[in-house]
């Protein structure tokens, strides 16, 4: 039997999805990647075998940062690259939640709402450092707009080395936490909710929660295994095709856990309107830099 592709779905179904949903030029555009990617239509590397002289022909792949079939090349590079510049110490991983009620903004000006997310992350935990006095932080923050049944669930992974700069001089955090999160939180509110205000004041008529969610994940310890553990939150996707059970005219079937039950995996059947509808928002904008880093881990 065949793997199945996200391409596949896409091949079957998103014509009939287009008829009766709007899809901006920036999602059609990832689609039409996907949907080309290692089939010919991009161009052919043509590859022969020294010993034997067999030749082969293989599609070109898209190279786009939303296609599943690509991202193993960019994920071992990148691991590369992150085993040369990992520091030698524990790492903090925190992860800052936008309450459902703001998804709509990310309906209508996804670009907006994400940069104020990265905005006021920064902003948060510079604050923090700034009244303990630990000088400056570093930090490598990764979006992500997506759970795992696909709906809309935007966070921020932030991986933070324990330890600051000041003036040249490393000053270790030893406890087994950065800062309380129920303080993080608070302070995270109200720096999200003025930068909202200050990109669009019409923002600030969408109406929040009075608690927000900032969690702590356990400290890190500094080992071989940190770079995949970076590896899998940063250039995670938002599906794997391993995940894709099967796909019909009318319905799609996959993987998915479910963490209000226990962390069980389950299966997942969705219209392929849904499905399409769902995957289709976590389209980023043109050019979004969704993996960023700050304070002395800038350069």
């Amino acid at each position: 039997m065949n793997a199945l592709h996200l391409a596949d779905i896409l091949n079957s179904s998103l014509e009939s999805y287009r008829q009766h949903h709007t899809v901006s030029y920036q999602q059609l555009r990832v689609c039409q990647h996907l949907q080309s990617c290692r089939t010919g239509q991009l161009g052919y590397q043509a590859w022969q075998c020294d010993s034997c002289g067999e030749s082969q022909k293989i599609g070109c792949s898209c190279r786009d940062r939303h296609c599943p079939r690509c991202q193993g090349m960019a994920t071992a590079k990148w691991v590369q690259k992150q085993q040369e510049d990992l520091l030698p110490c524990r790492y903090f991983h925190l992860v800052f939640t936008l309450p459902h009620e703001l998804n709509i903004i990310a309906h209508y000006n996804p670009n907006a709402l994400y940069q104020c997310l990265f905005k006021a992350t920064w902003q948060t935990l510079s604050k923090f450092a700034k009244r303990k006095r630990h000088g400056q932080l570093g930090m490598t923050s990764v979006l992500h707009t997506w759970g795992q049944n696909l709906g809309q669930h935007i966070h921020l992974h932030c991986l933070i080395p324990a330890g600051a700069l000041d003036k040249a001089h490393w000053h270790e955090i030893e406890k087994g936490y950065l800062y309380p999160v129920k303080a993080l939180s608070t302070v995270f509110r109200g720096k999200m909710l003025a930068a909202l205000n200050e990109c669009d004041s019409s923002f600030a008529k969408v109406s929040t929660p009075t608690k927000w969610c900032v969690y702590s994940k356990a400290c890190l310890t500094y080992s071989e295994k940190l770079v995949s553990y970076l590896a899998r939150y940063t250039r995670k996707g938002v599906m794997s095709e391993s995940r894709l059970v099967s796909a019909t005219e009318e319905t799609v079937s996959f993987k998915y856990r479910d963490y209000a039950d226990n962390n069980r995996d389950k299966v997942m059947t969705l219209s392929c309107d849904e499905f399409l509808r769902r995957y289709l928002q976590h389209v980023l904008p043109k050019g979004f830099m969704r993996i960023r880093h700050y304070g002395f881990l800038a350069n």
